[in-house]
């Protein structure tokens, strides 16, 4: 009986011992914030270019480590303007969990460039009649969709980032690698990884 005793709380230490590694290492992972960000991939293009095979690693990591349907929140920055038709295909094929859509617009006076957001409503991937009222009012032209941000699976990221419309899924924002109080709700496109897009056109490096 005395044994059982001694046994029963060495047990017990053991398991206080690692929920409280994993709580511990949980604390260990860095805050997300989205203008360190911002400022590591606007220096040059060459620091666009490093972002890039850093995120890429981590996607081979998971790729290897992890299981294939296990979700990750993401934004998908795209190598070109992409169109409603391009769009539509892209996120059937790729079981693409659409939470936000980044898009480019251009004033018909000025030329000036403006992103706009939209998201799914009323089981559509977007209201088309809303965005085309915004033009509109705006004087502006449709441009082309430039990112997405997601839910996605694993096995369709590494699917994705094979695609040729596709310059980057970034999953820094995701919460296995950080912690980001502002994406407490998986549904929600809060504390998201700001898309890439601008960097692209400012260096020259997007596809026809």
């Amino acid at each position: 009986m005395k044994k059982m005793i001694i046994i029963s709380i060495i047990l017990v230490s053991l398991a206080l011992s690692t929920f409280g590694f994993l709580r511990a290492y949980s604390q260990d992972k860095p805050f997300f914030d989205m203008f360190s960000m911002a400022g590591e991939i606007s220096q040059s293009k060459d620091s666009l270019l490093n972002y890039k095979a850093k995120i890429d690693r981590v996607l081979d990591k998971i790729k290897l480590e992890q299981s294939p349907t296990e979700k990750y929140f993401v934004t998908t920055t795209f190598s070109k303007y992409v169109s409603k038709e391009e769009l539509e295909k892209l996120v059937k094929d790729y079981n693409v969990e659409v939470l936000a859509i980044e898009g480019r617009s251009i004033e018909n006076g000025t030329m000036l460039k403006g992103t706009f957001f939209v998201a799914p409503e009323n089981g559509m991937l977007y209201d088309e009649k809303l965005l085309l009222d915004m033009l509109k009012r705006n004087d502006a032209a449709f441009k082309g969709f430039t990112a997405v941000i997601a839910n996605m699976q694993n096995q369709d990221i590494q699917k994705l980032r094979n695609n040729k419309m596709v310059f980057l899924i970034d999953t820094s924002a995701d919460t296995h690698f950080v912690r980001n109080p502002e994406h407490e709700e998986t549904n929600s496109w809060d504390g998201y990884a700001p898309s890439v897009f601008a960097e692209l056109e400012k260096n020259n490096l997007l596809n026809p």
